[in-house]
């Protein structure tokens, strides 16, 4: 973790917000380094003060401004460095970016303000940032392909990766979810997203929590007091 755009990403990915983050010169630093934390492995971004070498890449935006060092000049210096260099992280975070994924984190952005969806913006939070990122690239996707039991499925499995999803053979739009997991409401809301998002309409859904419905010839499937009634 050594550059600006790679410490905004590590601290999104802790939870933080990029508006939370304050971006400033450090004291002291190595001129080999962006990054001046205590430990150069550093991997995690503790503070929302973040100190960086300005002088390693952007010298000849900030060398001027931070030689000043009159008293009035301070202040003005602290909040320049900070609103700049969240301009620079922007075009840090872009470069190289397909018009594909300029799509996704669009679309990522919508889902999380409520412009897509009002109730999944709240449902969403309940969901990991890592793994938002993978649910508006399938979603992006939906949108260009239709709905299909092969996207709602991957949906599933971002989710919740243990997953088992039934097709019945004399009823094909009857379906049959196995998640391994305890019934809770974190974990219903979590499905429910997943359901509105990408199950197709006209599908019936039943899930199973924690215990599997027994199948004949299956041992794993056939535990006593581990059985699901179907």
């Amino acid at each position: 973790m050594n550059f600006l755009w790679d410490i905004a990403i590590r601290a999104m990915q802790q939870g933080k917000k990029e508006s939370e983050l304050f971006f400033c010169q450090a004291k002291d630093y190595s001129p080999f380094y962006e990054q001046s934390f205590p430990c150069l492995n550093e991997k995690k971004v503790e503070n929302n003060e973040v100190e960086l070498n300005l002088l390693f890449r952007f010298a000849h935006i900030f060398q001027y401004i931070l030689a000043r060092q009159e008293e009035d000049m301070q202040d003005f210096r602290k909040y320049f460095v900070d609103a700049a260099l969240h301009v620079i992280l922007h075009t840090d975070l872009r470069h190289g970016l397909t018009r594909k994924e300029i799509f996704i984190r669009k679309l990522l952005e919508e889902l999380e303000s409520g412009i897509f969806w009002e109730k999944g913006a709240v449902e969403i939070q309940l969901i990991e940032p890592e793994k938002r990122s993978r649910i508006a690239a399938l979603a992006y996707g939906q949108m260009q392909t239709g709905s299909s039991l092969m996207t709602f499925r991957k949906g599933l499995l971002i989710l919740f990766p243990d997953a088992v999803l039934y097709q019945m053979r004399a009823e094909r739009k009857k379906l049959l979810l196995y998640l391994e997991c305890d019934k809770s409401q974190e974990n219903e809301r979590k499905l429910q997203f997943i359901q509105d998002m990408f199950l197709p309409v006209s599908y019936q859904l039943r899930v199973f929590w924690k215990y599997h419905f027994g199948i004949i010839g299956v041992d794993a499937a056939m535990k006593t007091d581990e059985i699901a009634i179907y």
